[in-house]
């Protein structure tokens, strides 16, 4: 009888082990999910482009090359 009650508590505590870890990976999945739902909840911010100074050094060199 000692046998089968420490087969038992053994299978409880696996199962309460495997539920743990399934509440684990669904806290993960939440805290993924709500961190998306944060950043699309951010407006789209302006666009700007990396290069709008590039007339500045455009007329620069064209202004070089007729020097020539």
């Amino acid at each position: 009888m000692s046998n089968n009650t420490d087969t038992g508590a053994d299978r409880l505590k696996r199962e309460l082990q495997r539920a743990v870890e399934r509440i684990r990976t669904e806290l993960d999945k939440i805290d993924i999910l709500s961190a998306a739902m944060a950043a699309f909840a951010k407006p789209v911010p302006d666009y700007e482009p990396g290069f709008r100074h590039m007339r500045h050094v455009t007329a620069s060199v064209l202004e070089l090359n007729s020097r020539r």
